[in-house]
């Protein structure tokens, strides 16, 4: 009897701490998941076949010297910027400086056949009043005085024509642009003409593609807007405007190269990036997801909406308009402005907060 009076106590001690205990215990903070997501901005509508194209110059020039020579010098190489005006080679000009030599010595001695001529002629108009000289002297002072004056003309002439040639054994740039290729080595012999350098002027650029037949049986695509995005990354994209088109087939594939001219092109889509184009319809426009924002919710299809304000997520039915081979077309449920998630979709519960991620946030 004694021992149960005990043990009483200390039993209500052990409950009176359980309940302290539980009156101190904290309730744990709501599960915070970070998420990565996109906000929803329709673009302009495309249709037709995706067509694989290449980002070219929009104007190429091939630099080739006026005058046969043998190339001592090449300054650039290819990738190399180069401005107008630039010199980009040089030719051997020995030959070229020796005939400007000899036509500088041409001119000053044709300039002192001048002067000579010009005290003559001004004694003979002297003497020819007073009968000191006859009128056929006169006359032939007066013919050897124009003829020393077209001699000096004749001999500056082709001083000048010397000194154009030392000119061109120097070959410049006509305009700013980067250096694709190089067809000419030094120390090769080139004829006047030959292409040394193909430079691709800076500025506007062109996308080349080809198009199959079927597209131009339907109608004449000559002036049509294109979207182009960047095959590396497809949020990279912009608009060009078809404005060439080949008349013949190529005799392998019996596509036609077509060119269209990009309208302000990104800065990542250099010479010879891949591109992907297709025909646009400006009265439309359509929003884009990635597969992966996609969830289901009593069978439909949905996506998981950020609210702005407290940053918790909900479900929100969509309709999809079709599926393409990197993204998924929303014909309904969605409008410009919303946040959806698209990576985490799986781990997720209504009103659950979220962070949201930045690219930089990952880590590998």
């Amino acid at each position: 009897m004694t021992g149960r009076t005990c043990r009483l106590p200390l039993m209500m001690s052990s409950g009176f701490l359980l309940v302290l205990a539980a009156c101190h215990k904290h309730t744990p903070p709501p599960d915070t998941r970070p998420v990565r997501s996109i906000v929803i901005q329709p673009v302009t509508s495309t249709t037709g076949e995706p067509l694989t194209g290449q980002v070219a110059p929009h104007r190429s020039v091939a630099l080739s010297f006026r005058l046969p020579g043998k190339i001592v010098e090449r300054s650039v190489s290819v990738g190399s910027t180069v401005h107008a005006g630039q010199v980009v080679a040089r030719l051997d000009e020995v030959s070229a400086r020796q005939t400007l030599q000899a036509a500088t010595a041409d001119v000053e001695a044709a300039k002192a056949d001048l002067v000579q001529m010009e005290t003559l002629r001004h004694r003979a108009t002297a003497l020819l009043p007073v009968k000191a000289i006859s009128k056929n002297d006169y006359d032939d002072v007066t013919r050897r005085y124009h003829s020393a004056q077209s001699a000096v003309q004749s001999t500056e002439a082709r001083m000048g024509i010397a000194q154009e040639s030392v000119d061109h054994t120097r070959l410049t740039a006509d305009a700013d642009g980067i250096v694709t290729d190089r067809l000419a080595e030094v120390g090769e012999v080139v004829a006047a003409g030959q292409p040394v350098l193909r430079v691709a002027e800076s500025g506007e650029r062109d996308v080349q593609f080809d198009i199959p037949a079927s597209l131009l049986r339907s109608r004449n695509l000559t002036g049509e807007t294109l979207s182009v995005c960047l095959d590396a990354d497809m949020t990279v994209c912009t608009q060009a405007q078809l404005y060439e088109i080949a008349p013949d087939a190529d005799p392998l594939t019996r596509t036609y190269r077509a060119k269209a001219l990009l309208h302000a092109p990104p800065r990542d889509m250099t010479l010879g990036s891949v591109v992907i184009t297709r025909m646009v319809q400006p009265d439309r426009q359509e929003i884009r997801l990635p597969p992966a924002a996609l969830t289901a919710q009593d069978g439909k299809t949905a996506v998981w909406i950020v609210a702005p304000g407290s940053s918790t997520v909900s479900l929100r039915q969509i309709e999809i308009a079709r599926y393409t081979a990197t993204d998924v077309l929303v014909a309904s449920g969605l409008k410009a402005g919303d946040r959806v998630v698209t990576a985490g979709v799986q781990a997720l519960y209504p009103n659950q907060k979220v962070t949201l991620l930045n690219d930089a946030d990952v880590r590998p």
